[in-house]
């Protein structure tokens, strides 16, 4: 894959022109969601995702002026609010707080595979936000927003009184308990004075009620790969009955045996995709990539989210016009659907398809304009 450091090698002067051409087209139209964006600092990138940081802009009209006439490819803003957000160094910025953010990628080795993997990122997300976000640490889901990174994952700002002042530590101590660090899922069981394994309940709150609720949905699936005597259903269901309560005594398995039974569905349990990104979280000072603005290794907004559940990046991302463009590919491109449809492409064809799908083929260096 072609790195986006080293565009200028790749990418010639006619190409540049116009993607920026675009970029400021969209720029002229395209809808904020900056709360006070006066406090907040600002990066931009030409060659790379960040070549300068430190700008600031009053409002969004002058925000605006600025991407319609330098028109870089990446823009980020800082989660942090600032007294004086443009100041250097940033030690006398005055940190008045920030919004809680989470990155979740998918991270996989190939220019085109991780896009298959935008499903699996979007369940995460959805996990991250009710089970953890929404259910354990009682934050409103009005006071989350869903963004689409514009390429290989999502965003999440949380935008709450409750967590704006938190520092990094407490941030930190977050992303470690939804990656599940220090959890050992051996210690929701005990034997009580009479030898009876207790457990977990369903209604419990936490990562034991979670635990509860993923082990029953995989029971139910096929319950007798956890114990052949749950062929029958009438055992099957009184052991069930008995874990509503958090008796987990009604097979013959020892704790030990239990614990080796359960570990697939404990080691389930953290959300993974953040592992990789928890700096994002707790580093307060952090830039990210900023909603509603185009990402310049594909074209892709990143998109703010109003229904998650429905969102499909490869075709609600894309910008919205009828323009076609006219392409030659410079290397094979194999059966990838993007805009509900799927391209094939071999080196030296030259085709019209639809601006939002050449401009992205030609970001990811697949192709380039035809002559």
């Amino acid at each position: 894959m072609k790195n986006m450091e080293k565009r200028s090698t790749w990418m010639n002067e006619q190409e540049k022109m116009l993607i920026k051409k675009i970029f400021s087209a969209y720029y002229r139209n395209f809808k904020f969601n900056v709360p006070e964006i006066e406090k907040r600092e600002f990066g931009v990138g030409f060659e790379k995702k960040i070549d300068a940081r430190h700008l600031s802009f009053e409002n969004e009209s002058q925000l605006r002026n600025y991407l319609i006439e330098n028109t870089p490819f990446f823009i980020s803003y800082s989660a942090a609010h600032y007294e004086k957000p443009s100041i250097t160094p940033i030690e006398k910025k005055g940190w008045l707080g920030a919004d809680l953010v989470f990155d979740l990628d998918y991270h996989h080795q190939g220019k085109y595979e991780i896009y298959k993997f935008l499903g699996k990122v979007k369940e995460d997300l959805i996990r991250l936000s009710e089970d953890f976000l929404q259910n354990d640490f009682g934050i409103d889901k009005n006071e989350i927003v869903y963004v689409f990174s514009g390429n290989r994952g999502y965003h999440i700002h949380v935008r709450s009184k409750d967590t704006f002042l938190l520092g990094s530590n407490e941030r930190r101590e977050i992303v470690d308990y939804i990656r599940g660090v220090g959890l050992n899922t051996n210690e929701f069981f005990s034997k009580d004075d009479r030898g009876k394994i207790i457990g977990p309940k369903i209604n419990d709150s936490g990562y034991r009620g979670r635990f509860v609720k993923k082990f029953i949905l995989e029971l139910e699936k096929n319950p007798s790969k956890f114990y052949r005597g749950f062929s029958n259903k009438e055992k099957l269901d009184n052991f069930l009955k008995g874990t509503e309560a958090g008796n987990w005594s009604r097979i013959p398995f020892s704790i030990e045996k239990l614990n080796l039974k359960i570990k697939p569905i404990s080691d389930s349990l953290p959300l993974s995709c953040v592992d990789a990104d928890a700096g994002v979280t707790y580093d307060i000072k952090k830039l990210i990539r900023m909603p509603n603005s185009l990402h310049g290794e594909t074209g892709f907004i990143a998109k703010e989210i109003r229904d998650i559940e429905s969102f499909e990046p490869m075709t609600d991302a894309l910008i919205k016009t009828t323009k076609m463009m006219d392409v030659e590919f410079i290397e094979d491109v194999s059966d990838f659907e993007i805009g509900g449809s799927i391209y094939s492409f071999k080196i030296g064809d030259k085709k019209e398809i639809p601006l939002p799908i050449g401009l992205f083929f030609i970001l990811k260096g697949s192709a380039k304009t035809k002559k």
